[in-house]
């Protein structure tokens, strides 16, 4: 899938199947997919409904798997140049979750990024999504970040954190995060990529530590740079929290969504029962 970035997610349970961009997975108590590089069937559409049919595609190929768009945990969203149509892509994604009732239960958690595998779509999806196999064998639930506002408050329809439950483990699925300034919507420390590092991670930190773990249960995650001269801030980072595990410390570049931030990172971390 080279029109998709390698992004570090285990799927639990053991492998059962595939779909045309995805992996299927089972254990005792669920059915899971990882679905990737998901894209529109039409690539000279207009980036709005380019969005809309990725979206539909990405259902279609639940359907395949037995699953709807209820069963999806977190999304990944990579488009083309996003700094140039993130409100469209919001306002697609807004119009598909209407249609799915999507705002009368849970928001599923989320990564967007500006990235391009160089393909001619403006937009790459992805979706984890998860079926329980009994009732109660699978629980999602929305989590709060208690160092930040809801998404949805500033017009983005993500929950910041999920947490899925089973009798056997417990996973807590963090969205893209990135600087923003405790209660408000705006970013923090423009132009300091240091600072926005470390105001990220102490974001992060507290979504884990609100749920009981900490960075040694941390079991994936992806950081993205606005630019390769920041990594940098990021190794220093690591170097002074050698407690965070540096298997799970990779970086990408790729655009932000807002062009004052320079650093992102989204993380998942598990904890077995």
């Amino acid at each position: 899938m080279h029109d998709f970035p390698e992004i570090e997610f285990a799927l639990p349970g053991a492998v059962t199947g595939q779909t045309a961009h995805g992996v299927l997975s089972e254990d005792e108590w669920g059915r899971y997919a990882l679905l990737k590089g998901v894209r529109p069937s039409d690539s000279a559409a207009d980036p709005f409904r380019q969005a809309l049919a990725a979206f539909g595609n990405l259902e279609g190929e639940l359907a395949s798997a037995g699953m709807d768009f209820s069963h999806v945990v977190r999304t990944w969203l990579y488009a083309d140049r996003i700094l140039d149509w993130y409100a469209d892509l919001n306002r697609a994604r807004d119009a598909f979750y209407r249609e799915r009732g999507v705002y009368g239960r849970y928001i599923p958690a989320s990564t967007g990024i500006g990235w391009s595998g160089g393909g001619p779509a403006r937009i790459v999806m992805g979706a984890f999504a998860a079926q329980a196999k009994t009732p109660g064998g699978v629980t999602v639930e929305a989590l709060p970040s208690p160092l930040q506002c809801p998404a949805l408050e500033y017009g983005s329809s993500f929950s910041r954190a999920a947490e899925v439950r089973t009798p056997g483990w417990r996973r807590v699925i963090v969205s893209g995060t990135a600087s923003i300034a405790p209660g408000s919507h705006d970013v923090a420390h423009v132009d300091d990529v240091v600072r926005q590092v470390d105001c990220a991670m102490s974001a992060v930190a507290a979504i884990y530590a609100s749920r009981g773990l900490s960075w040694k249960d941390v079991t994936g995650a992806l950081v993205y740079l606005k630019d390769a001269s920041f990594l940098p801030a990021w190794e220093g980072w690591l170097d002074a929290h050698p407690d965070y595990p540096s298997a799970h410390a990779r970086a990408i570049v790729a655009d932000v969504c807002r062009p004052e931030w320079l650093f992102e990172i989204e993380s998942d971390a598990t904890q077995w029962t």
